[in-house]
């Protein structure tokens, strides 16, 4: 087995039905790759329906510990690859993401990759009458390709070596958010991180708003496990700054935009500050982090 991909699973069977049937069209061939589903909800066991039935080779694991990082950690503990691709439940892999990444690790002889990734467009229900969210992500999306440059990645599309996953320890489990960030900075640090066009994943813009709330108190959480839990003064600067920019970004926005969207813009970034500053209560008291 050449490439293992890992996908966390957390209550989205919809879109990880469509993720399984989009793999299915993947151009390299079926021997040379395997899928590995991590179920990440100890409540509901992950089945799949009778009539539902792929060619390629599929695994179903289940992980107890909450969080995406230990659901992959799980996936790469379980992988028969030499490779492992990551991506998220919700996402749409290109046709040839498999077979172009192979290719670069091909003739990568002297095993200097530490992640490959690449570009991940975002997509809209109905790019014709898109919700406040969608607007607010179609100018904040993701920047992969200078998020590579700074030695970095996101698990939405990452490639990496078994052997220099392991070498690092993996993801840290602890962490619910950032836990791609630190990973990928540790090993940029002995590894390349390559950046290619050709390695592309769809993924879904956010609908509604309060998904986009949800997303941002998860990385808010993220950070301040990482960075501030003993330094509550650097937490309250940093949080003040995370507030200003926003607001910041909605005002930039009335210049450059049509008023219909700078109007839905501010209105997500008022929203993402009232729910941040819920979380920022709950975690200075010692609340747990969102997943």
């Amino acid at each position: 087995m050449d490439i293992s991909i890992v996908i966390p699973y957390y209550k989205d069977l919809q879109n990880l039905i469509l993720l399984l049937a989009q793999l299915e069209n993947q151009s390299l061939p079926y021997k040379q790759w395997e899928a590995i589903v991590v179920n990440n909800d100890p409540e509901i066991p992950l089945r799949l329906s009778d009539g539902f039935s792929i060619s390629y080779n599929l695994r179903i694991l289940e992980e107890t510990i909450p969080g995406s990082y230990a659901a992959r950690n799980m996936g790469i503990a379980n992988a028969k690859g030499e490779i492992l691709a990551f991506t998220d439940s919700d996402c749409l892999p290109d046709r040839d993401w498999l077979k172009n990444a192979w290719n670069l690790f091909s003739q990568d002889f002297k095993k200097e990759i530490g992640i490959l990734t690449g570009p991940v467009p975002l997509f809209f229900k109905n790019p014709k009458a898109l919700s406040d969210a969608e607007v607010y992500e179609k100018y904040t999306g993701f920047t992969t390709e200078s998020y590579a440059m700074a030695g970095h990645a996101i698990t939405a599309n990452w490639f990496s070596y078994k052997s220099v996953l392991e070498e690092f320890g993996g993801f840290d489990a602890q962490l619910k958010s950032n836990g791609d960030s630190d990973l990928s900075g540790k090993i940029s640090q002995a590894y390349q991180v390559v950046y290619t066009d050709d390695i592309k994943v769809l993924h879904p813009a956010r609908y509604y708003t309060r998904d986009l709330v949800h997303k941002y108190k998860r990385l808010l959480g993220g950070t301040y496990t990482r960075k501030y839990q003993e330094n509550r003064q650097g937490f309250r600067i940093f949080f003040l700054d995370f507030l200003v920019k926003r607001y910041r970004f909605a005002i930039k926005k009335i210049f450059t935009v049509t008023p219909k969207e700078s109007w839905a813009i501010l209105k997500v970034c008022h929203a993402i500050n009232q729910g941040a500053f819920k979380e920022f209560n709950n975690l200075v008291k010692g609340g747990d982090t969102k997943r």
